[in-house]
């Protein structure tokens, strides 16, 4: 029978149970054996002559399923690279995890498409300018105790990716207005279009205001996206023991858009990036 034994062991399985089964003192078995009287006391306090094994009996992933699903979507979405989003992850989500597990739970990195959009002072060198707004519609479907169908609805600037998300327990074309009036005010871009993805916001109020900033406005119809979330948000983001989800989501949207310098943009954060840009103008 092949015996495998730990790579640092003085000992073997025979050695063992001659240590066990003698009535020597320990210090005179070490010194017959070469070996220390620690490892005579070990040896003769145990029953068994193999190692011990070094895994765990039980093993427990450091992350759920819906987090790594989590984590994975604020790094596409925020492009945050690893020590980054370590932070974002134990800080503002309250997720306990080490560096190394945050990394072995990442999908790879897809290369960028040669033809991908610029971003930062690449697209700016392009004859880009900051003035465009993609606008998002999730639908997430939450258990009752979560307050069950909520509405998150996100925008992003593409050139430097700065985004501003807000989460309602409902939807109506008034909420759209006060909602984009909100993303307006915040978002330090002239922006001068806005391109609305798979939701609807093509209502006489939204038409109205968005003409009165003198604001284009363009529709891609359909269906909102839809999360099912089967689990209680607490045991996927710990954070909402003592935050609102409301609030929490929020706090990510500044943690990303003036927590963080990137080499894209200048050694600038995407909110000091498009600041100063509307100051040159």
């Amino acid at each position: 029978m092949e015996i495998k034994l730990h790579a640092n062991a003085t000992t073997t399985p025979r050695i063992r149970r001659y240590l066990q089964n003698s009535d020597k003192s320990d210090r005179e078995l070490a010194a017959e054996l070469g070996i220390s009287v620690t490892t005579v006391r070990r040896w003769r306090c145990r029953e068994e002559v193999l190692d011990k094994k070094t895994t765990p009996g039980v093993i427990h992933k450091a992350m759920r399923q819906e987090q790594i699903f989590l984590v994975n979507a604020l790094r596409d979405v925020s492009g945050a690279p690893l020590d980054e989003l370590l932070l974002l992850v134990n800080d503002v989500l309250g997720i306990p995890v080490s560096r190394a597990t945050l990394n072995r739970y990442l999908k790879p990195v897809v290369p960028k498409h040669r033809n991908a959009p610029l971003q930062g002072k690449k697209a700016l060198k392009a004859g880009l300018l900051p003035h465009h707004l993609e606008v998002h519609h999730l639908l997430l479907s939450l258990p009752m105790d979560d307050g069950g169908e909520h509405h998150l609805l996100w925008a992003r600037e593409p050139l430097s990716g700065w985004c501003f998300a807000r989460l309602y327990a409902g939807i109506s074309p008034q909420r759209v207005v006060n909602w984009l009036e909100e993303l307006l005010r915040e978002c330090p871009a002239d922006i001068q279009s806005i391109e609305t993805l798979l939701f609807e916001a093509d209502s006489a109020g939204v038409r109205r205001m968005l003409e009165q900033r003198g604001i284009e406005h363009k529709i891609n119809p359909g269906s909102p996206l839809r999360v099912q979330v089967a689990v209680p948000l607490i045991t996927i983001i710990p954070r909402l023991q003592t935050e609102s989800a409301s609030q929490l989501l929020i706090q990510i949207g500044e943690f990303y858009n003036a927590g963080r310098a990137q080499k894209k943009l200048g050694d600038k954060t995407p909110q000091a990036f498009l600041e100063a840009l509307r100051h040159e103008d």
